[in-house]
């Protein structure tokens, strides 16, 4: 390794970590990796402030070139620190480094709500605004509901992607150079309870003839307020060998910092790894296309599904009553014209067959809340605000009734939530707590999560977090839904599989639904999903394009019992 830090003749700085190197002079950071330039970073970010009304934003000019105050230096560390006065605030800029990887963070002297970071932007009100780079391609972790979006993208576009697969996803891109092997990560990093954004966009400046520059975007939407200092979420930088390296480093820093907390060793229950079974499939393809009826989730229903299962030799340690086992979404009680005696069923099922059942659970739909405990948004649409302390008691009660073995209860097991995806967003988006974003979602799932443990401890909660920050209140990721008119079932699952993963080592994997769109498909993904996590079926029918037989139904049923096996094995059972 060269000497970690020099001071240069012509008045630079160089530091050198172990796979990356940096240049410091005056107010420009030059990146390298493979001692190749991939960036040169403007030490200025534009941070706008949100106005008082909601209605837009003021924006910040940074004319002024900031000036390198104090630079320190020991064996595995060095600093820098620049001071500069924008439009709206005095800031501070401050650049520490490391044999690993350097972090760099904006401290704010003022008073206002920052409606957005615009890091490395340079004077956001100049025509050649942002930083250069020299990487051709970026990977995002985000998995938006558009399958024809790949994740690697050119970096002469902007890349702005609502995360609705992964959610929240890992805020982390990695970039390549042509030619060269490794690649460089620029991850964002808060600290616990300063999620304050859902998206963390790459921007492009095309605005000078045959060049371009980047900067990379936060959406705070007046969500976090300067109250005389504050320091904003920061950015760490770093060489990974590949896209996949590149995230498993941003995850273990927010390991080895505490800001997340790791999956936990100990024995888990054994329901929780399967197989799996839910009716939502089959739920829509009893209902013909009529979308009326699609969210029949029936006693009826169930207990056929229960018969069939019994009748193919399928034997799942859960079963999931998928949409609407509710009258409404937010109250969550059991729907009277829809299931004559849900305990019964519970208790009747697992007593005879071993089966847990779970419930489908929705976040964020208000459906039979008081407007006056809802959030509204920039459009005047409703949602459950998971910090209202009237709805608190709601949920709980919920929770109580549907999890707890109390007379008068219901006895499941656990929940799959979904719809993570419509945590509300924008300027009018104000929760009880002030809390927004990720952080809102946060405390919705804690909320969730740890009354579920305090009622039931053995509990399964099932959800689609694809970012470290969640690790501590999900048993079980779910690998989410997949785009029927795609033919790379276990493909694409496996591929998320994979970041589930990376962001939380050890978390169990639902592997979740095929598409049932052609057979080949299905089949594919059907019979090898114990070979990415704990198998799950959603369907005993067979469709027009999917022609599955008895047969095929015997063949899963022969997969589910091999993996059994094994996990009963390390059960000692």
């Amino acid at each position: 390794m060269k000497k970690f830090f020099t001071h240069n003749p012509d008045g630079s700085y160089s530091v050198n970590g172990v796979e990356y190197a940096l240049n410091v002079s005056g107010h420009k950071i030059s990146v390298f990796v493979e001692n190749t330039e991939f960036a040169c970073l403007d030490v200025r970010c534009s941070v706008p402030k949100t106005l008082d009304d909601d209605s837009g934003m003021t924006p910040d000019n940074e004319p002024s070139l900031p000036t390198l105050v104090a630079v320190n230096v020991d064996k595995t560390e060095a600093s820098f620190v620049w001071t500069n006065k924008s439009d709206l605030w005095d800031k501070r800029y401050t650049l520490t480094c490391n044999p690993l990887r350097y972090k760099f963070e904006i401290t704010l002297f003022g008073e206002g709500r920052v409606d957005g970071i615009y890091y490395f932007s340079g004077d956001i009100a100049s025509p050649n605004y942002s930083s250069t780079y020299e990487f051709y391609e970026g990977y995002t972790p985000a998995k938006s509901w558009n399958a024809t979006e790949y994740q690697h993208f050119y970096t002469c576009g902007d890349c702005k992607r609502f995360s609705v697969y992964t959610v929240p996803p890992m805020f982390c891109y990695s970039f390549k150079v042509k030619g060269f092997t490794k690649q460089l990560g620029l991850g964002l990093v808060a600290k616990r309870g300063e999620h304050n954004f859902h998206n963390f966009n790459y921007r492009v400046n095309k605005s000078t003839f045959n060049n371009s520059g980047f900067c990379l975007e936060t959406d705070q939407l007046g969500h976090s307020t300067v109250n005389g200092e504050w320091t904003a979420p920061e950015i760490i930088g770093y060489a990974g060998d590949d896209e996949f390296d590149v995230l498993a480093k941003y995850a273990n820093y927010y390991y080895s910092t505490g800001i997340a907390k790791p999956i936990s060793t100990k024995q888990k229950p054994r329901f929780w790894y399967g197989p799996m079974a839910c009716g939502w499939v089959e739920q829509m393809i009893r209902a013909d296309g009529d979308m009326a009826h699609m969210c029949d989730a029936t006693q009826e229903i169930y207990e056929d599904i229960v018969r069939k299962m019994n009748d193919m030799g399928l034997k799942p340690t859960a079963l999931v009553i998928d949409d609407k086992w509710q009258t409404q979404y937010a109250t969550d009680m059991i729907d009277p014209n829809k299931w004559d005696d849900i305990r019964g069923f519970v208790d009747t099922h697992k007593e005879k067959e071993n089966i847990r059942t779970m419930l489908w659970f929705k976040l964020w739909d208000p459906e039979g809340l008081d407007p006056a405990i809802c959030l509204t948004n920039d459009r005047g649409n409703r949602f459950i605000d998971p910090t209202h302390p009237e709805f608190v008691k709601i949920l709980h009660a919920a929770i109580e009734r549907t999890l707890s073995d109390a007379p008068g209860c219901y006895n499941c097991y656990g929940y799959k939530l979904d719809y993570a995806m419509d945590n509300p967003s924008g300027r009018k988006v104000h929760s009880y707590s002030g809390k927004y974003g990720v952080e809102l979602l946060y405390e919705y799932i804690s909320t969730i999560y740890n009354k579920a443990k305090e009622v039931k401890p053995e509990a399964l909660i099932n959800f689609s977090p694809c970012h470290p920050y969640f690790a501590d209140v999900c048993d079980q990721a779910r690998l989410h839904d997949y785009e029927g008119a795609l033919r790379m079932n276990r493909d694409e699952l496996t591929a998320r599989a994979k970041l589930f993963t990376i962001a939380m080592p050890g978390v169990l994997l639902d592997t979740d639904n095929a598409a049932f769109n052609t057979y080949r498909d299905t089949m594919n993904w059907l019979i090898n999903q114990n070979m990415v996590g704990v198998p799950s079926l959603y369907s005993l029918i067979s469709t027009d394009t999917c022609g599955m037989t008895d047969e095929d139904f015997a063949a899963i049923a022969f997969m589910w019992d091999e993996y059994s096996r094994i996990i009963d094995a390390k059960f000692g059972e």
